[in-house]
């Protein structure tokens, strides 16, 4: 049979009805079987999100029930790492890799895609993944300018200040390194492995809404899903988890580093964000040219569409409007609701 469609000609005398009619049944039941697998997979991801809630609550209740809450809320070492314990290890790689084991038959690449990249490619994906997460930053700002404008006040929770050299090694580890590993292996890894046989776009965008949403806070949705769009966005144009993770790993590490430099030093962590800034916008503008000279943004030849083809809103629709995603998507929201103040 043909990877393309050719509507049928009623005007041939050789036409066949049953057989046009034969394939008009097929697609679309095709396509009805990709929605049903989608829904399969919403529902799933949809336990994992509650897993991801449910756990850390477990763990939370576990802190007082052994009055550990004090030297919680008092110690920023102690909260580093308990939340690394928690947040990156038991709620997100777990929960995420036991829906990569359940479905490890269902991925069409290595779970954690580690093709090889060039140095040089590896620097200009890199870059350019810098400067659009520096993108994401002012459109967050305009966000939240405008959110301001309609009498509202988004705020995002404290994160632990060093307050010791450990404790900032601590800090850079939890709030760069850990998250830029779990969270790459949930996401890009787990998550968008398991859909991108469903469609790359459709992965990207899908992956990108519920780490947005898992973050918990108006801010962070916004921010985390645009960068969870240029995190998937370059892995399926690289096949590998690396540059990802490096994208991640730099991104948490601007607001550490600068935090850590104003506790022992005079300077203010707003002017080393906007040297990093800097930085990040000359070497990514530069590395968008050349990757745009190599052809690299150019979307990949596509064969003729199949005739009743899922589009990707409708991918999208299956994906989350299911069972498993009402509790899961009803909590994240309030939560995000509740932060804009």
């Amino acid at each position: 049979m043909n990877n393309y469609y050719q509507p049928p000609q009623f005007n041939q005398p050789n036409f066949n009805y049953n057989e046009a009619a034969i394939q008009t049944q097929y697609y679309m039941e095709k396509a009805r079987q990709e929605r049903k697998e989608i829904r399969h997979l919403g529902n799933m991801f949809g336990i994992v999100m509650s897993a991801f809630v449910v756990l850390q609550l477990i763990c939370v209740l576990l802190l007082k029930a052994f009055n550990l809450q004090d030297l919680y809320d008092q110690s920023a070492l102690f909260q580093t790492c308990f939340n690394i314990i928690v947040v990156d290890l038991i709620c997100i790689v777990i929960p995420f890799g036991l829906l990569a084991f359940l479905n490890r038959k269902k991925y069409e690449t290595d779970i954690i895609p580690t093709k090889k990249v060039s140095g040089k490619d590896m620097y200009l994906w890199v870059t350019f993944g810098m400067l659009c997460c520096i993108g994401a930053n002012y459109i967050v700002g305009l966000v939240v300018s405008f959110l301001k404008l309609l009498g509202h006040d988004p705020f995002q929770f404290d994160t632990p200040e060093p307050d010791s050299f450990i404790t900032s090694i601590a800090i850079a580890i939890g709030t760069a390194v850990m998250p830029a590993l779990c969270e790459e292996f949930g996401m890009r890894c787990c998550g968008l492995g398991v859909l991108r046989k469903h469609g790359k776009a459709f992965g990207v965008i899908a992956v990108s809404i519920v780490f947005g949403l898992m973050h918990g806070n108006m801010i962070q949705f916004v921010f985390a899903t645009l960068v969870g769009l240029i995190l998937g966005y370059v892995t399926v144009k690289t096949d590998s988890i690396v540059p990802a993770v490096l994208i991640h790993l730099f991104n948490n590490g601007m607001s550490v580093v600068s935090s850590i430099v104003e506790h022992f030093s005079n300077v203010k962590a707003d002017d080393i964000t906007l040297w990093f800034f800097a930085v990040w916008i000359a070497l990514g503008g530069i590395s968008a040219v050349v990757l745009g000279f190599k052809g690299c943004f150019k979307r990949s030849k596509k064969t003729m569409p199949e005739p009743f083809q899922n589009s990707t809103g409708k991918k999208l629709a299956a994906f989350f409007f299911v069972p498993g995603m009402i509790f899961p998507f009803l909590y994240f929201v309030a939560t995000i609701l509740f932060t804009v103040g």
